[in-house]
């Protein structure tokens, strides 16, 4: 098991990963606590919001994750047809593959995305299977390479009834998706912060590296401002009575991704190409969140904002 999975175990242990759900009335402290994640490490930092989302979707169904398990929400529906989630008897069968699956079957359990028929299903599923396997062959950047991600494939795996999580649409559907949309964000700005406060360890002496550094410091605070912000306007409105989820979701992912590409852009102007260079977690940084931010879908959330606000 790789670095980041064993430190992740050790934190589930303590209870350091027991965050606040969303909507609860302390989303501040959770975007805070994810935050600080991605700004100690950015690997553990994926692999950690993944656990606490599947927790927080859990809880949403009404029901508890299985003691002391590490999940992992695997919903990408990129590179391979959805699940196919079958009747088998009593139960279920579920046949099929599944890319950008964080933790591989190092994990203990994981929500997937899944057809039964033409109804898209959320369906909670052991790992510790010989109908499930992962290949992380084609994973082939050094970003991420502590997370195990892999293509995973069910080979019929055999599920109860119970394995489906909520109704048919649950896991899109509810407002919790919005909410949680913003834990990625949260970890994305803490490895910001990351790059932030090794830039400050090793600044260039002259203006305009020092200008750099005054920029990205002022992102860094904007940040958790942001965060904040949309945790307290979380909580005000927790089942998205006001209808403007979806909206303030995709506004913090865009003003986010679009503070961390500056921060990744100027880290190199404020500190010269020695860290970068020469200092293996440095570089890990800001390659992973470079990566990392891809999860904002750009243009194609822009687009969907604009609708949004236009409703």
């Amino acid at each position: 098991m790789t670095p980041p999975l064993r430190e992740l175990r050790g934190l589930l242990a303590e209870g350091q990963l027991d965050l606040p759900l969303p909507g609860e009335g302390q989303t501040v402290e959770r975007h805070r606590s994810l935050y600080a994640l991605g700004e100690r490490d950015l690997s553990l930092a994926r692999l950690g919001e993944a656990h606490t989302d599947a927790v927080a979707i859990l809880a949403q169904a009404g029901r508890e994750a299985a003691r002391g398990a590490i999940y992992g929400v695997w919903a990408s529906e990129k590179g391979a047809p959805p699940l196919e989630l079958s009747p088998a008897g009593g139960g279920y069968t579920l046949r099929g593959m599944k890319r950008f699956c964080s933790g591989g079957t190092s994990i203990d359990r994981a929500l997937v995305t899944a057809r039964r028929g033409e109804v898209p299903v959320l369906v909670e599923v052991p790992l510790a299977s010989e109908h499930v396997s992962a290949d992380s062959a084609d994973w082939v950047t050094p970003a991420f390479e502590g997370t195990e991600t892999s293509t995973v494939t069910f080979d019929d795996l055999p599920l109860s009834e119970t394995a489906v999580v909520g109704p048919p649409g649950f896991y899109l559907e509810r407002p919790g998706f919005w909410h949680g949309a913003l834990g990625p964000a949260a970890c994305w700005a803490g490895g910001a912060a990351g790059l932030v406060r090794a830039a400050w360890k090793s600044p260039r002496e002259e203006p305009h590296g020092k200008a750099h550094l005054g920029a990205i410091g002022a992102a860094a605070w904007g940040l958790r401002a942001l965060l904040s912000e949309a945790g307290r306007e979380i909580d005000a409105d927790p089942e998205d009575g006001a209808g403007t989820a979806q909206a303030r979701a995709l506004m913090v992912r865009h003003l986010v991704e679009r503070s961390c590409a500056d921060v990744l852009d100027r880290f190199g102007r404020a500190t010269g190409p020695r860290l970068l260079a020469f200092d293996a977690s440095v570089a890990r940084r800001h390659a992973e969140l470079t990566l990392y931010i891809r999860q904002c879908h750009a243009e194609r959330d822009l687009e969907a904002l604009a609708d949004a606000l236009a409703q």
